[in-house]
């Protein structure tokens, strides 16, 4: 018929049971992430909320993703401390663990990320009354339209839109904030 290309027996017998392991654990690994980012890339794949072990930061350290880097990383480690390194099943088992466990930490620190980068911020200007800030875009007189001020709201700084209770203000002048309207335009006087 024709000649296997693959001989289990030789190939065990080379890298042992636990390399065979390694190897299998790297190409289902490896194939699983590759399928991963394909369903991202192509927009199929949403967030990566599959398996939910929290640890009450928002950090899901179990989840798909970090499950697949770990097989991922351990395998192709193990099989490079067997192979490349000739370490023993004892010590290249350790080097699998512990590549795949801190593949499986990053993952979930990217998810993490990822996560905060999407996280909707929310701030409450009428924390900016009282404050001065510095008017960054001319602000014209009372009732004839708005201009920007740069000042800390909720603990940072931002540009909004500013309206004077009196007279035109120029850019770069110091301004205190006096009053919130309820569309969010701060009046806001010189100082």
């Amino acid at each position: 018929m024709g000649e296997l290309i693959f001989d289990w027996a030789e190939m065990t017998a080379r890298i042992g049971l636990d390399g065979v392991l390694y190897a299998a654990l790297a190409l289902a690994g490896t194939a699983l992430f590759a399928l991963r980012v394909l369903l991202v890339t192509l927009g199929a794949g949403g967030e990566d909320d599959v398996a939910g072990i929290d640890d009450g930061d928002g950090m899901q350290v179990v989840s798909l993703l970090s499950v697949t880097a770990f097989m991922m990383g351990s395998g192709w480690m193990g099989l490079t401390a067997r192979i490349d390194w000739g370490l023993g099943p004892t010590g290249a088992a350790l080097a699998a663990a512990g590549f795949g466990a801190a593949l499986m930490l990053f993952a979930s620190f990217l998810l993490l990320a990822m996560r905060r980068l999407g996280r909707q911020v929310t701030y409450d200007t009428a924390t900016a009354v009282g404050r001065t800030g510095t008017v960054y875009a001319a602000i014209p007189a009372r009732g004839e339209g708005a201009g920007q001020v740069r000042v800390s709201v909720s603990g940072r700084s931002m540009v909004l839109p500013a309206g004077s209770t009196g007279p035109a203000i120029e850019a770069f002048a110091d301004v205190r904030v006096v009053e919130v309207r309820d569309d969010d335009l701060l009046l806001v006087e010189r100082v």
